[in-house]
């Protein structure tokens, strides 16, 4: 179909797709960011923490709920990584935004090593050690030490001695408790994830490699291997269950949690004291388990995807699920939150559905609606033995679908602005969709533009008398040449010190009829040239759609060089 569309619509439509799918793309971000409960850790007075989103869930060593931690308090933006106490009681855990890009993102699902620096991107984000009563903290680390990604963390409460796991790095760690390294990193794991102290031996989870290590602890000879335990017994194999990432003793034996590929849907399997393999922990198969701990005559499984804490009896039995009304609160509000988030980016793919319907709406309309000579294409060639004057302006129904399609784009711009607002404010992270305003105005002010340049030809005029040709240019002046001295293509046409625009066949400024009718075939006398050609003649005389094709080159230029720069 050869339908027209004109450049305003066409900048409207862009305009609308594109904040429509930012739309989409935001609010299912977000809405899959709320996740269920996480990370379990216990602290020196034997209390259990629940780690959901950017809280902590405090109960008692008999697992009665106590109080909520809001960790945003402590300026945790997006919590990333583990946590782990100190023996005082103090708070190991990543301040900061999420600092991981697109790229940052792909390795790490091509499980490429991670080559980021570790040093802070600022004085407010990394690793900080933190009182979770005052909200007081301080860098851990001089001058500060920041994974940016996954990683598991333990403290020895008798030395405070800290023993982390850098996953996408593939190494192991150990600071003082002020952060100072004790020792060199380890080497040789492929993704290792939690790792604890027992009976003076380090083990860790070495995920991709699908065992449990025994490592020395001693700073002299850390990370020295001692032995290897593997975790995937033949019925996970059987159903995918081979990548292990956490664990916990309980009473004599060790839990372990294995994950399929995607790192979610995992298994409990229950190993004795030697690691023999001694049997599966029966969940429902829709659970997605995460972290393991004991608690009391019972263990606690944090399930991600269904917003709960399952709890087994140390036999393996089923229990009901862990009853905390603080769980319970933070829970009814992410589930309000992913309901809104959801039904915005329902609305964004609708909307985008609805854009593409009418534009095939609209050009099959036209294509039934275009006369014979429109569908013969536009570019025959017509015969014309016309030789008496033409004087031809602008089209003026053109004038009215440019002006309403201009109040059609303020009146989006607007909602969009308003729609942002709203956002922004309901936001618990303003700063993502605050990212949006930069684009939107860009095309904003594109499309205004657009409107202007347009606007800027509606003043003119063409004259034709004989072999005198006159032109009116957008600031009204007039020249006058004989027509073998003009110069000209299917866009516009030029004497030495006026241009005037025609259009582009399928978005006149005169009416197309008479561009291909009556003018063209009287200037074959005339100077045709090429795109590049005209373009230049219309920087030269200064014509705003010249200037504005320039400028608008010339920022996307700066844009590529900044962009990829940085």
């Amino acid at each position: 179909m050869n339908a027209k569309v004109h450049p305003l619509i066409a900048a409207l439509v862009l305009a609308a797709t594109f904040a429509a799918v930012a739309l989409w793309m935001w609010a299912s971000g977000r809405a899959a960011s709320l996740g269920g409960p996480a990370e379990l850790t216990r602290g020196p007075q034997g209390h259990s923490f629940i780690q959901i989103q950017n809280y902590l869930v405090e109960h008692d060593a008999e697992g009665e709920y106590l109080r909520t931690h809001d960790l945003g308090d402590m300026g945790v933006e997006l919590f990333l990584g583990g946590h782990a106490f100190f023996s005082d009681g103090d708070i190991l855990l990543r301040r900061g935004p999420d600092p991981r890009s697109f790229l940052d993102n792909l390795r790490a699902y091509k499980r490429e090593t991670n080559r980021n620096t570790i040093i802070p991107e600022s004085s407010e984000s990394g690793l900080f050690r933190c009182k979770l009563e005052t909200q007081e903290c301080e860098a851990f680390g001089e001058p500060g030490i920041d994974f940016k990604a996954s990683f598991g963390v333990h403290i020895d409460w008798q030395t405070d001695e800290v023993y982390i796991s850098d996953t996408t790095r593939h190494l192991l760690r150990k600071y003082s408790s002020t952060g100072v390294e004790l020792a060199l990193p380890a080497e040789g794991f492929h993704f290792p994830n939690q790792l604890t102290l027992h009976d003076g031996v380090l083990l860790v989870v070495d995920t991709n490699n699908h065992v449990v290590r025994e490592l020395q602890a001693a700073s002299s000879t850390y990370g020295e291997r001692i032995d290897s335990k593997d975790v995937v017994p033949p019925k996970a194999e059987a159903v995918g269950q081979i990548w292990p990432s956490h664990f916990t003793r309980v009473g004599d034996e060790w839990w372990v949690n294995n994950m399929k590929t995607g790192m979610n849907q995992g298994g409990v399997y229950v190993f004795g004291d030697d690691w023999r393999y001694l049997k599966r922990v029966e969940l429902p198969t829709d659970a997605d388990p995460i972290s393991l701990l004991a608690v009391g005559d019972t263990v606690w499984i944090s399930d991600w995807n269904n917003d709960v804490v399952r709890r087994i009896s140390v036999t393996g039995e089923v229990m009901t699920d862990l009853e905390s009304a603080g769980l319970e609160g933070v829970l009814s509000r992410s589930s309000e939150q992913r309901w809104q988030l959801t039904l915005m980016s329902y609305a964004g793919v609708v909307v985008v559905g609805l854009l593409f319907v009418g534009l095939l709406v609209q050009a099959f309309a036209k294509s039934m609606n275009a006369s014979p000579s429109q569908q013969g294409g536009e570019d025959e060639a017509i015969e014309s033995t016309s030789t008496g004057p033409l004087h031809l302006e602008p089209d003026e129904a053109a004038m009215k679908k440019v002006n309403a399609a201009v109040r059609l784009v303020m009146m989006l711009t607007l909602l969009i602005v308003i729609l942002l607002l709203v956002l922004m404010k309901a936001s618990e992270n303003p700063e993502a969709l605050i990212k949006l305003i930069g684009p939107i105005a860009g095309m904003f002010a594109i499309v205004v533009v657009i409107a202007w340049v347009n606007r800027s030809n509606w003043g003119t005029a063409i004259r034709l008398d004989g072999d005198r040709l006159t032109l009116r240019d957008h600031t009204g002046r007039e020249s006058t040449c004989s027509v073998r001295q003009a110069r000209y293509d299917n866009t516009a046409i030029a004497t030495r010190d006026a241009i005037v625009v025609l259009g582009r066949p399928q978005n006149r400024v005169y009416t197309d009829t008479d561009v291909r009718e009556k003018l063209m075939p009287r200037l074959g006398d005339a100077e045709r040239v090429g795109p590049m050609e005209m373009l230049k003649i219309q920087v030269e005389l200064r014509h705003p759609q010249g200037v504005f094709t320039i400028v608008a080159l010339v920022g996307v230029a700066i844009y590529a060089v900044v962009y990829f720069a940085a």
